[in-house]
């Protein structure tokens, strides 16, 4: 049975308003993919005010097999279904999240292991973390994997290594990383939050969203 997206479906055509005051969210909401979606409304140095919906891509026929046979994993259905319907895109939300589609799920992975020079060769090191969103300024949100089929989401850095993140040194503050026990209560969550907090306990208590909804 197919994964109940229907949460997200009501709010796909759910125009808002939205004022962002970081600089870093501007960029994102100007690229050519998701401007043509949305209305500027105020655009200065330091606040941009837009009007839009949801952009999510068509779907991916083949869904994540992708990525499964490139790194030896097992996606939950959860995911595969969804990128069978939506093959990334940009929650608008009071904070912007960017979904990668398969193809940049892949080359982040590979990008990131190379930068860091950890093997890419799934034989050498498992393929258990994959970055599926990128929140901007080296952030992301990773799918973990904890078992067979089951994948955690969780919050990292562009500078965190798979090793790291594996193999976690202090098991504290990797727990305080640990934000949904799967994608589908990862979205879930975000559309009854409106996207905020993102990381739940990883933020410190003085942090505000990037964006304010006005309508």
């Amino acid at each position: 049975m197919a994964a109940d997206f229907s949460f997200l479906e009501r709010s796909l055509e759910q125009e808002r308003v939205y004022s962002f005051t970081i600089p870093g969210c501007f960029e994102r909401l100007l690229h050519p993919s998701v401007r043509e979606h949305i209305d500027v409304l105020e655009q200065g140095p330091d606040r941009m005010v837009v009007r839009g919906t949801h952009v999510l891509f068509p779907g991916c026929p083949e869904g994540v097999r992708a990525i499964n046979e490139r790194f030896g994993v097992d996606l939950p259905p959860e995911v595969d279904d969804f990128y069978k319907r939506w093959n990334g895109g940009l929650l608008l939300r009071r904070e912007l999240y960017r979904l990668l589609p398969v193809s940049e799920v892949i080359a982040t992975a590979l990008e990131l292991r190379r930068i860091v020079k950890e093997p890419t060769d799934p034989a050498r090191l498992p393929w258990h973390v994959l970055r599926f969103c990128d929140l901007g300024d080296g952030w992301y949100l990773a799918l973990r994997r904890t078992a067979p089929r089951a994948w955690q989401v969780i919050w990292t850095s562009f500078e965190d290594t798979d090793t790291d993140l594996l193999f976690p040194k202090d098991p504290k503050e990797d727990a305080n990383g640990v934000l949904d026990p799967s994608y589908l209560a990862w979205l879930r969550r975000m559309e009854e939050t409106d996207g905020w907090p993102w990381g739940g306990r990883v933020r410190a208590p003085r942090d505000w969203p990037p964006g304010t909804r006005i309508w």
